[in-house]
């Protein structure tokens, strides 16, 4: 459930280190990190996107116009 008016994104992230995958939904890539309990520098994140044909692309990607 939105909290004060943000949506959330539905993100999966890898574990570099440990190779463990996760999940979920979350404001950013930086709060999914955290509620893992993972450092975001070892996180390989991907944010889904229903644009075009969908997928999960790169937090960067989806800025690209």
């Amino acid at each position: 459930s939105p909290r004060g008016g943000k949506m959330s994104k539905r993100y999966r992230i890898m574990n570099r280190i440990t190779r463990e995958w996760w999940d979920g939904e979350a404001e950013s890539a930086q709060e999914t990190c955290q509620k893992v309990g993972w450092m975001i520098d070892n996180c390989w994140v991907r944010e889904h996107s229903d644009k075009g044909s969908g997928g999960w692309k790169t937090p960067q990607e989806l800025k690209v116009k």
